[in-house]
């Protein structure tokens, strides 16, 4: 399994601010942008490309979404 790191992602929910993170846990980064883009809010474009970590063990695929609280 890898970890997929995306920082600043134009659309990761329909709040008001823009940006926001998103970190994916999958085997492949077609699965991770698959996951992420099945996610209410997000909309992570091919243009977009992750920071990618190997983990030694394995783990269930995840998604957690990190929005741009901005200043509210």
């Amino acid at each position: 399994m890898k970890v997929f790191i995306w920082e600043d992602v134009a659309q990761v929910s329909h709040a008001y601010h823009p940006k926001g993170g998103l970190v994916v846990i999958a085997s492949t980064e077609e699965m991770a942008r698959q996951l992420a883009n099945e996610q209410n809010g997000v909309s992570l474009s091919p243009e977009e490309k992750p920071t990618v970590y190997e983990l030694f063990a394995e783990y269930m695929p995840t998604v957690f979404i990190f929005p741009n609280a901005g200043c509210c």
